[in-house]
């Protein structure tokens, strides 16, 4: 165990500090010096590369879940979309309702990128795509906040959906847990317009 006595010093600073405090040893000290443990050797493990056959065992975001892929797209793709909507209405709504759609864009990325990452488990390739959407569609800002709602309770029900639809536990996992946090992501866009 190369455990620092003090935090950021060695051995060797500890034991100057501690003759500077206590400068001649005495035995009614509670204290004494720990031998300095022999060092551990490195573990050293060699794996072989999965078998063809053995590959497709992986039941967790193995390549037996490919069939979702196009799913995994179209949520990424819907993800970044509200994303990008989120930042646009951001820069719309005043004070603390603008900085939660400004927090709320930053918590729709990092679901996409979940779902990215799901993605690449399952199929070996990286899928991020681009921005190629628009801004919204110049409209008042409730209506905008009341279509990413409604969209946020429709996304949720299709994650559901998807999480009874596939027999990989992972993917089950992350598909009721998108549709969790997109609850409450709808929640935020409430709390939003209950300020304005």
């Amino acid at each position: 165990m190369a455990q620092e006595l003090l935090p950021g010093c060695g051995r060797e600073v500890f034991e100057r500090v501690w003759k500077r405090v206590m400068p001649d040893a005495r035995e009614d000290c509670p204290f004494e010096m720990a031998p300095e443990p022999e060092p551990a050797l490195p573990v050293v493990v060699v794996s072989q590369p999965p078998a063809a056959d053995e590959e497709e065992s992986v039941t967790c975001l193995g390549p037996a879940s490919a069939v979702h892929g196009p799913q995994l797209q179209q949520y990424i793709d819907q993800e970044l979309t509200a994303h990008r909507c989120c930042q646009a209405l951001a820069r719309r709504v005043p004070g603390a309702g603008g900085r939660m759609l400004s927090g709320l864009a930053a918590e729709l990325r990092r679901q996409a990128k979940r779902l990215s990452t799901a993605y690449f488990l399952i199929s070996g390739a990286y899928y991020w795509p681009a921005d190629r959407g628009s801004a919204p569609a110049p409209q008042p800002v409730q209506a905008a906040l009341r279509e990413q709602f409604q969209a946020m309770q429709r996304r949720a029900a299709g994650y559901r959906a998807a999480a009874a639809g596939t027999a990989d536990p992972c993917l089950e996992a992350l598909f009721h847990q998108s549709a969790e946090e997109t609850e409450t992501h709808a929640w935020v866009i409430r709390s939003v317009l209950e300020q304005m």
